[in-house]
């Protein structure tokens, strides 16, 4: 019986769902005026005034109602998605109405009845015409999440607004079954939100559903490795889902049911900060740009954002043809205001190469991201790291002052601070590069003040040279995910935001050879991470403790150059700067002329291929090398 119920009330919603808006406005239209009828005789008969029902006093009520009805916009909201607000709305129309009929009654010169009986009218009317529409919402409701055996059954993690708004949703679409909220709050064990059971942690084994939907950024990171781990414990299957973020919905990036599986960057658990207009747009927009090293991870991603601020020419340079052919295509396609784009294929420690450019070009804005950067191939490679960091650095910062370009910024990195590898000493020698000559342009008389400064900042996720990539590769293969230790730890930041901040700074350089550092949140452990990404692939973790598992973690050990964790200060010491995210710091610099005399002699020995001095060369620049 009940089945048959619910049936025939399915058939009839779903053809007034169907039915066109003037035909379900008609329908409405017909209710309203029904109850807003049956309101004026419970008033009278409440009242006591039911021997005194004026035939004629109704008929014009009957009249002025209809009227107001089908000519006021009365019907201007959707029932299904009626709220408090609306129904205040609603109310006060209804108000509207019943002190115009009165008023109009006045008017005609009738007997009217009493001030409780208009009072009354308007508190019935109300209320009727409310419940009529939370009726219809609720049914509409109940029909769409009854259990059906074509949608998913899922869960949501959490109680916060974020939730509760996916979840409404969910109800009024009838796109999936909430079986519950998952929540270990004990206050709200057990308790219901929009008829939703919220249920904690240790009870989802006795629940059924596919899929879980979590908002990432009301989770802390560690919280959430352990959450993922009971999860998956008693379902290893199950997907996982992110609810989109409150702001991302009201800038319109996102819809409020737009599910999409956790993302590479959904590991940071971090709020991206929008970027400053006061800090995009200046020094970019018709000026001359050129990005080195353009066709990797950073300088492509800051190739495409310097398009969008609309420069006068882009120059992109970079020695791999594959990949600048495949940035020249994807440049190509993002180019709406059709600027000038120019792909120079070369080597930036190449000084003839690299003078070429500056003479054609004439650049106003420099951003070097040209540079060797994988810490165990550059130790086996050592004079190769020498020849590219350090020259290409030298390179640009040489033809900047000679051409005035008005400003350098060196991409730089977290191992250039007290470096163990070559890689890491290679780029704080270029940081002493870029300070030295930003002291040089300071202190030379009649030239015109050049700005060069660097920004420095650790590991970006899905970059050539991270570990997600590499990880998600192992997990593919079927394992084993291989760490170097336990306890190593790093900086993760996703490369557009990097990017972003990267132009940023370029703004806030006024030319002292400031070092900019991005703030990247809290260094996050790679074992960690390795863990999450085994599980969020639905996959279990092999272990001593579940020797069943999918795949394995194993331990390789520190490789050579290789730290437990990054720094990104020298001293110590930074200041705030105008973004909440890009700390500024003045560190200890050499003298030009004695940083030169040192160049020279590194470049003596690497042009006699003199390896062994080219390497304690280094060491005398850098004397905090801790080489093995």
């Amino acid at each position: 019986m009940n089945s048959f119920l619910f049936l025939k009330i399915s058939h009839l919603l779903r053809y007034l769902l169907n039915l066109k808006i003037k035909y379900r406005k008609i329908y409405f239209i017909i209710s309203d005026l029904l109850l807003l009828t049956f309101s004026y005789v419970s008033s009278l008969w409440l009242l006591n005034l039911g021997y005194n029902i004026k035939y004629k006093y109704f008929l014009f009520f009957l009249f002025f109602t209809s009227l107001y009805l089908v000519f006021g916009n009365y019907y201007k909201h959707l029932t299904r998605y009626s709220s408090s607000v609306g129904f205040y709305k609603l109310a006060i129309k209804n108000t509207l109405l019943i002190i115009s009929i009165q008023l109009i009654f006045y008017l005609l010169g009738f007997n009217t009845y009493n001030f409780r009986f208009w009072l009354l009218l308007c508190f019935l009317s109300s209320s009727f015409t409310i419940a009529l529409r939370v009726f219809v919402r609720d049914l509409i409701t109940v029909f769409n999440i009854s259990p059906r055996n074509n949608v998913s059954k899922i869960a949501i993690y959490g109680t916060g607004q974020s939730e509760v708004l996916i979840s409404k949703q969910i109800l009024l679409t009838g796109s999936h079954n909430i079986i519950a909220f998952i929540d270990d709050n004990p206050d709200l064990e057990n308790r219901d939100i929009n008829g939703i059971k919220v249920k904690s942690l240790k009870q989802i084994s006795h629940l059924d559903f596919d899929q879980l939907l979590v908002s990432t950024l009301s989770i802390d990171s560690n919280e959430w490795l352990n959450i993922l781990k009971q999860i998956k414990i008693t379902k290893p299957r199950i997907r996982i889902l992110k609810i989109p973020s409150i702001k991302s919905i009201e800038k319109g990036k996102d819809k409020i049911d737009s599910l999409k599986p956790i993302s590479l960057e959904d590991l940071l658990f971090r709020e991206i900060v929008p970027p400053k207009e006061n800090l995009l747009g200046p020094g970019i927009k018709g000026k001359v740009a050129l990005v080195t090293g353009a066709a990797g991870s950073i300088g492509k991603e800051l190739s495409l954002q310097i398009l969008s601020l609309k420069p006068s020419k882009l120059v992109v340079v970079d020695f791999s043809e594959p990949n600048l052919f495949e940035l020249k295509n994807i440049l190509i396609r993002n180019n709406l205001e059709n600027k000038k784009i120019y792909c120079e294929l070369g080597n930036t420690s190449d000084y003839k190469f690299m003078q070429n450019i500056f003479n054609k070009h004439k650049p106003n804005i420099l951003f070097h991201a040209s540079a060797y950067k994988h810490v165990t191939l550059l130790e086996e490679n050592q004079i190769e790291a020498v020849k590219n960091n350090i020259k290409s650095t030298l390179n640009v910062c040489k033809l900047a002052y000679e051409f005035n370009t008005n400003k350098l910024i060196l991409i730089s990195s977290d191992k250039a601070v007290r470096p163990t590898s070559v890689m890491g000493v290679t780029k704080r020698i270029s940081e002493l590069i870029v300070s030295s000559y930003a002291q040089k342009s300071k202190n030379t008389i009649n030239k015109e003040k050049l700005v060069f400064s660097m920004v420095r900042f650790g590991n970006v996720l899905g970059s050539s040279g991270s570990v997600v990539p590499i990880f998600q590769k192992q997990i593919e293969d079927g394992g084993p995910v291989t760490v170097t230790d336990p306890c190593v730890t790093r900086y993760f930041m996703t490369i557009a935001e990097a990017a972003s901040l990267v132009i940023q700074s370029s703004v806030l350089a006024k030319g002292e050879g400031e070092v900019f550092l991005l703030d990247m949140g809290k260094p996050m452990q790679i074992k960690k991470l390795a863990e999450q990404m085994i599980l969020l692939n639905g996959l279990k973790i092999r272990n001593e403790a579940n020797p069943d598992g999918d795949i394995e973690i194993v331990y390789r050990g520190l490789g050579s150059g290789e730290k437990l964790y990054e720094e990104l200060l020298i001293d110590g010491k930074s200041q705030k700067t105008d973004h909440p995210l890009i700390f500024k710091a003045i560190e200890k610099s050499l003298d030009f002329n004695d940083l030169k005399d040192k160049l020279d002699n590194l470049f003596i020995h690497l042009k006699n291929n003199e390896n062994k001095k080219t390497i304690e060369s280094l060491s005398e620049i850098i004397p905090e090398w801790l080489r093995e």
